[in-house]
């Protein structure tokens, strides 16, 4: 071939690999970002006698662990397995926003998919149960307690014993406990 013929098709296969590998990077960015719309990668609750209070905000969620309060609480008239009501502690911009649409209720009524790097606590008494699972956050809701279970007496913030929640044949949870920790600081 002509060097005419081939320089210009050098840089049209050049450009056309350089537009793949771009569309594969924006590919990858929209689905990192759609998932940080969902806001689907944490879910909290606490747990007393009469109300299963349920956040999908880390900051509403540690503001309520330290002082019982939260920007906007919202009731929900129903009740979970244990028979406590479920309340929503919301960001106060939350407010208006349309119940349905908001995390904490999506995943209570398990149409949110949860993110690959999930993360959940649920705080009961002296216990704080943490989760990397969400199906397993949703069995300890159902049953009371996780099926297989790591703990740590005392471990907790204020002296918590922590439950991590396992699958089957799982080791220790490493990762898990030092994710924990540095959300707990």
């Amino acid at each position: 071939m002509k060097s005419f013929v081939i320089k210009p098709l050098s840089i049209a296969l050049l450009a056309a690999a350089m537009a793949v590998g771009s569309l594969h990077a924006a590919a990858a960015n929209a689905t990192q970002s759609a998932e940080m719309a969902l806001n689907n990668d944490d879910w909290y609750q606490v747990w007393t006698e009469s109300q299963a209070v349920v956040f999908d905000d880390h900051a509403v969620y540690m503001e309520y662990v330290k002082t019982g309060k939260a920007p906007y609480m919202k009731d929900l008239g129903v009740k979970d397995p244990a028979g406590r009501a479920i309340v929503l502690a919301l960001r106060a911009e939350d407010k208006g926003k349309d119940i349905n649409t908001l995390s904490a209720k999506r995943f209570l009524d398990v149409n949110l998919p949860p993110a690959a790097d999930f993360y959940g606590e649920i705080r009961q008494d002296n216990k704080i149960f943490v989760f990397k699972r969400y199906g397993d956050m949703k069995d300890t809701i159902s049953l009371g307690a996780p099926i297989f279970s790591y703990m740590e007496l005392g471990g907790g913030p204020q002296g918590e014993r922590l439950v991590f929640a396992l699958q089957k044949e799982e080791k220790k949870p490493d990762a898990l406990i030092a994710k924990f920790h540095t959300l707990n600081r």
